[in-house]
């Protein structure tokens, strides 16, 4: 990238109005002493944090290998100068790759998060496939990055196994109104039928969570629809039956009594084909 050459090459060259210690630390770099010259650049941005000398700073962090003050330094400075905002994107790509190949989650962690910020449209998805690969990914970093990986699989089946762990971090969350849509994906586009059935009976379990929960919320409106999706899930099953029980109670709050009447008779046909039929529904 011709911006990554630009930014290389900056931090050789000394700028109009640069301080005394900048001056030194290009000299430095110049004879090549980059351990001397990343010591000053630090000293020069604690007293004068412009974007010319984060720059700087973070090229020779880079250089010296030191990825964590890297990343901070090239996100400092696209957040603090607009006007740079692609050449420190290029630099924390450049950490990104660096921190990928030494396997320093830590600092690959600190890119990605100076990417979103200074560069959102810059993709990310290839650098936290590898933090998933190496196990570096809590609950909650999933919960944040995974769309971004989905959006890089090299496949088809990692696409979806990275979906359906979303999905499930998601009901752990208690956001079973978007799991059950990133579910209901995964049912419909898995080519594994295992995988397809397990997304398909967690859709139907999350829509009657949320069903349930209008209903109890007072919204026997707004529970229809979610009672619907669990009901065409699969009717006759335990999950399909409370969610017609649920439909009959939402009917008749609506007013439709002779509905609410019909869909209660269903609920207790399939209640007593089920293979535990005195086993209480969920």
């Amino acid at each position: 990238m011709k911006r990554v050459a630009l930014l290389a090459l900056s931090v050789t060259l000394a700028c109009g109005g640069s301080t005394s210690l900048e001056r030194r630390a290009d000299s430095e770099v110049a004879e090549g002493r980059w351990n001397e010259a990343f010591a000053s650049y630090r000293t020069a941005v604690e007293r004068q944090p412009d974007g010319r000398v984060l720059g700087k700073l973070g090229a020779a962090a880079l250089r010296v290998g030191k990825l964590p003050d890297a990343a901070g330094a090239f996100a400092r400075m696209g957040s603090e100068d607009p006007s740079r905002h692609e050449e420190a994107a290029d630099g924390l790509e450049l950490v990104a790759r660096a921190a990928d190949r030494a396997g320093d989650t830590t600092a690959l962690r600190l890119a990605i998060d100076g990417m979103r910020t200074v560069a959102p449209s810059r993709p990310v998805g290839r650098f936290v496939l590898a933090l998933e690969a190496r196990g570096a990914l809590s609950p909650g970093d999933r919960v944040d990055l995974t769309p971004a990986a989905v959006g890089a699989a090299p496949d088809g089946d990692t696409a979806d196994s990275l979906l359906l762990q979303y999905a499930t971090l998601l009901r752990a969350g208690n956001d079973c109104e978007h799991a059950s849509r990133v579910y209901q994906a995964v049912a419909m586009r898995s080519t594994l039928r295992e995988r397809a059935a397990t997304a398909g009976r967690a859709e139907q379990d999350c829509a009657l969570l949320v069903g349930k929960a209008r209903l109890e919320a007072g919204a026997p409106g707004d529970a229809l629809a979610w009672l619907e999706e669990a009901i065409t899930a699969d009717s006759a099953s335990q999950s399909g039956v409370t969610a017609l029980e649920a439909m009959a109670t939402a009917l008749t709050a609506l007013g439709d009594t002779v509905g609410g009447t019909l869909v209660q008779a269903v609920a207790e046909r399939y209640k007593a084909a089920l293979p535990d039929s005195g086993r209480a529904a969920r």
